[in-house]
């Protein structure tokens, strides 16, 4: 029986911490998370979903403000002699002293095939960047963010048009998946190469967009028609070489959309209001003749329109103007009183 400690807190870690809690081979020890978060308009006090899957089990929640502050936590965590703790999308970094603490180790599940995406938000960069080649890794965590050996990797079936919100859902499922037989190979001891994992390449072998998977801003999504280029950054000064652009056209807006979905968002600024760009696809359709930002085409009866790109039509399913319900494109062009031949400004 593997013994461990659990490490985690939104939607995505529910799958892992149920398949573990339900291993005849793995007993859950405690559950640490993030403190309940105000949610809403109204601003309702709301309990991490795997806080709600432990207490359901009778596990005991831990919810340390700061975990490597709280000395009586370490405390009580190193009486319980785990053999391993298991990371998922927690948000806080273990230091050294919960790196040592268990005999395994920190066995980390990462949303992307390592060392590829390193960081805090490696599905919306995948899909941000138009990857086609995607997965999961888990690896035993160090000192760095996502810098540890890799344990196993293992790819999964793209889905063309799915966004952010989908493919988090769907790789939950996959990720607790390749976690469960980790542990299960680690607790079997098979062979010591596994137990010390693959050690990863550095950034060198890695395009610049390949590197890292920062977190995201809330401008990120801010889509400008009449910009030859979308231009991406890291918000930490400390990564000031992860900067990089792609050309305007349909195709990386249509990423960026999925990829952003639904938050912080995709977005045009239409007579100084936000437009919230919720749907989109690549129009079959090449006209370059006319102007980027230009209204190509409404098509009232499936709701759709077309913009033109500095390289291919961008259709636009679903739009929601800023105070309003999300609603069809051609809808949200009358309330604006626009039509085919106009421009998005």
């Amino acid at each position: 029986m593997l013994r461990l400690v659990f490490f985690g807190t939104p939607e995505f870690a529910v799958p892992a911490l149920n398949l573990l809690i339900n291993s005849n081979d793995i007993e859950v020890l405690a559950v640490i998370t993030q403190p309940d978060k105000p949610v809403g308009r109204k601003q309702i006090l709301t309990a991490p979903p795997v806080k709600d899957i432990a207490l359901k089990h009778g596990i005991p929640v831990f919810q340390p403000e700061k975990l490597n502050l709280d000395e009586f936590l370490f405390k009580t965590l190193s009486d319980l002699k785990p053999d391993a703790l298991v990371t998922v999308a927690y948000g806080q970094i273990l230091k050294e002293n919960y790196l040592n603490l268990s005999s395994l180790g920190v066995v980390n599940l990462h949303a992307s095939l390592l060392p590829k995406y390193r960081g805090p938000a490696p599905i919306n960069w995948m899909l941000i960047n138009g990857e086609e080649k995607i997965g999961v890794s888990t690896m035993l965590s160090d000192a760095g963010v996502d810098t540890g050996p890799i344990l196993l990797s293992s790819e999964m079936l793209y889905l063309e048009n799915e966004t952010a919100q989908e493919l988090t859902l769907r790789m939950s499922h996959f990720g607790a998946d390749l976690l469960l037989s980790t542990l299960l190979k680690l607790n079997l001891n098979e062979g010591k190469e596994f137990s010390k994992g693959k050690v990863q390449q550095g950034f060198t072998e890695l395009a610049v967009f390949e590197q890292l998977a920062p977190f995201m801003t809330k401008d990120l999504g801010l889509i400008d028609f009449f910009s030859p280029e979308l231009h991406f950054s890291s918000p930490n000064s400390k990564q000031a070489f992860f900067k990089f652009s792609k050309p305007n056209s349909a195709e990386n807006i249509h990423n960026l959309v999925r990829g952003t979905y639904p938050w912080p968002g995709a977005y045009f600024m239409f007579r100084g209001e936000k437009v919230a760009i919720l749907e989109t696809g690549v129009a079959d359709e090449e006209l370059k003749s006319l102007d980027p930002g230009t209204i190509v085409k409404v098509n009232h009866k499936e709701g759709f329109i077309w913009v033109q790109t500095f390289d291919g039509i961008l259709q636009i399913d679903k739009l929601k103007p800023s105070g309003k319900a999300e609603m069809k494109s051609s809808d949200c062009l009358n309330g604006f009183r626009l039509k085919e031949g106009d421009l998005l400004i």
